[in-house]
């Protein structure tokens, strides 16, 4: 580590420090050495990316525009993978992000990237570009937050309904390519995918799987809209037997109903007592629109890097 050119991986030094000491970055930088060659690994995290699309984007049937979208901007696949995430996952995906998160956004995210599957795309980007694949397509997918987004960006084509409904996740740098490798897959099969962006094309099985994941997920499997949700959790305390458990979840139904934000796993405690049992995915869906999001005061760790700082060349 201590030879490593970092300005090839981000330009941000809070990253460096933090990934320089994280065995998730650190066993897929080691991989990729190993299996691209020293020589060759900055021409290759140059030209590569990585787009996740969530459970959500799945169940919105997301994936045609995702790619449509891809194409357009001269993203190819290399590989694809379908996953499920566990809690240590997304939990260690996003920890520096999640510093500010209340502990009602993480019971929200345990439900809601659990409910289905993840599907996971390294893509290759056309030559030509001033930004590494990594930057452009984290400059291409836009803000999660709605007020922000530019037009033409991904996440503001996607239509996306909410900040957490946010359909898509892109390593923002090489860095962080590296270390999501790292995170989601063992050794074994870290090199293969990372074999598969040397060799700059779709292999048999990856093809496959694009396919059929076109074929599962070509519309929406589901609705993710406030409303439905919120009738799916209320037709589950139907049936709920009388007392003070029910008598508050429904207190709170009604204040979602009024859109008013409410305390989730205080909520998710009177359904359980209630004895009633929502689907995961209406549960999952309706506090996206009704948690407070993040904890006042408590900023992130690290933020996208700016892609002016990638210019004029990979290597500077």
């Amino acid at each position: 580590m201590a030879t490593l050119d970092w300005s090839m991986l981000t330009r941000g030094q809070t990253k460096r420090d933090l990934y320089a000491r994280e065995t998730y970055f650190r066993e897929g930088l080691c991989d990729a050495e190993e299996v691209l060659g020293t020589a060759a690994l900055a021409t290759v995290l140059r030209d590569s990316a990585l787009l996740m699309v969530k459970p959500d984007g799945l169940a919105a049937g997301k994936l045609p525009p995702v790619l449509e979208y891809l194409t357009e901007h001269g993203f190819t696949p290399v590989a694809v993978r379908e996953f499920r995430f566990q809690p240590f996952h997304w939990r260690e995906l996003w920890r520096y992000q999640l510093t500010s998160a209340t502990l009602d956004r993480l019971a929200v995210n345990e439900l809601l990237l659990g409910a289905g599957p993840a599907l996971l795309l390294l893509l290759r980007s056309e030559p030509g570009h001033e930004l590494p694949g990594t930057v452009r397509l984290s400059t291409l997918k836009g803000s999660a937050t709605l007020e922000a987004q530019k037009p033409g960006t991904l996440r503001s084509l996607l239509g996306q309904p909410n900040r957490v409904l946010s359909y898509v996740h892109v390593a923002d740098e090489p860095a962080d390519l590296l270390r999501e490798l790292g995170l989601l897959f063992d050794g074994p099969s870290r090199r293969e995918l990372l074999d598969r962006v040397a060799a700059s094309a779709l292999a048999a099985r990856d093809k496959d799987a694009l396919d059929q994941a076109l074929e599962r997920f070509a519309r929406p499997t589901r609705s993710l809209s406030s409303a439905d949700a919120l009738s799916g959790v209320a037709r589950s305390l139907t049936a709920a037997a009388p007392g003070p458990a029910t008598e508050s979840a429904r207190h709170g139904v009604d204040r979602m109903e009024r859109g008013e934000r409410i305390d989730w796993r205080a909520f998710l405690t009177d359904l359980d007592a209630a004895g009633a049992h929502p689907e995961r995915w209406d549960l999952a869906v309706l506090g996206t629109y009704f948690i407070v999001y993040d904890e006042p005061g408590h900023p992130k760790m690290l933020t996208n890097p700016d892609p002016e700082s990638w210019r004029p060349d990979f290597g500077g």
